[in-house]
């Protein structure tokens, strides 16, 4: 499209495999039906309520780590005063069957084990389960779906990959009163661009990636929750509540809902299978309006 950059360059891959907890960065990753691999396939659960924990309700969770040891078959956990806990990274006796309502979708998880749901409930400070997505339940996404795609989400809000860019993010931090970090924002994928404008990404509808020039669908910004807010060096909300308080400034930019916050935008892959690195380069191929008339 005149006026906008089309070539741009991977420059940051991350997966979050537990939900709300630290990510992890990666160089390479393979793209699989729920987004990157291992991508929000755990998650806390409430064991009283069967609602789903996050940082909006434990910004504490943004304290533990979160590695992969695929050598070894392992996700660790770590956090402060806490022994490490480990998970199998493909389990196969997994416990029994919870239903969890993840916004407007009910998601069925599998308990990891009596271990594990004691390691979070130890520090969360009430009962408490540690999920793991079950494989055989698969949660198609239906809404903001374009043709030739059919997608899926583990325990992710909605659509199995996040995108951003580093002209926006340099955008969002000249007008609030602190630093972010991509890792804020809680993307899969980073792109860079060293002369595009903030925000063109936007107006994207489809994007190709790599030497295979596989096709990323962008569906629809990202409508943006308070974590953002989240002071990830101490686990506490910041009491200002920036930077969502300067974004609602400048931020509510969507057509269908004007009163909400974006940042990112919601995405999902053609098909899957493909590896996507960091220094892939990325070309827009199609443009677009996006508006969310419904929510996520």
């Amino acid at each position: 499209m005149p006026g906008e950059s089309n070539e741009w360059t991977v420059a940051g891959l991350y997966t979050y495999p537990v939900k709300s907890c630290q990510g992890v960065a990666l160089q390479s990753s393979t793209v699989t039906a729920t987004g990157l691999q291992y991508d929000r396939l755990w998650m806390l659960v409430d064991a009283r309520s069967g609602r789903f924990v996050t940082q909006r309700q434990h910004p504490r969770l943004a304290l533990i780590q979160v590695s992969i040891n695929e050598k070894h078959g392992v996700l660790e956990l770590n956090a402060p005063g806490m022994s490490a806990l480990q998970v199998a990274l493909h389990p196969t006796d997994l416990g029994a069957q919870v239903p969890v309502r993840v916004w407007y979708d009910t998601v069925m998880g599998r308990r990891c084990s009596a271990d594990a749901d004691a390691w979070v409930t130890q520090f969360v400070g009430k009962p408490t389960h540690l999920l793991y997505k079950d494989p055989d339940c698969p949660r198609l996404v239906s809404r903001y779906v374009p043709e030739k795609c059919a997608p899926q989400a583990g325990f992710a809000d909605v659509f199995p990959l996040h995108v951003t860019t580093t002209p926006s993010l340099a955008d969002v931090n000249s007008r609030v009163p602190s630093k972010l970090t991509h890792t804020h924002f809680r993307p899969n994928i980073v792109l860079s661009h060293p002369h595009a404008l903030p925000y063109e990404e936007e107006r994207w509808t489809r994007i190709e990636i790599g030497r295979d020039a596989w096709s990323l669908f962008i569906t629809s910004r990202t409508p943006r929750c308070s974590m953002p807010n989240v002071d990830l060096e101490v686990g506490k909300m910041r009491e200002d509540k920036e930077p969502m308080t300067s974004m609602r400034t400048f931020r509510c930019v969507d057509p269908g809902s004007p009163s909400f916050v974006c940042f990112g935008m919601q995405a999902a892959p053609q098909i899957t299978g493909h590896t996507v690195w960091v220094g892939d380069s990325v070309v827009v191929r199609e443009y677009g309006e996006h508006s969310l008339t419904e929510p996520l």
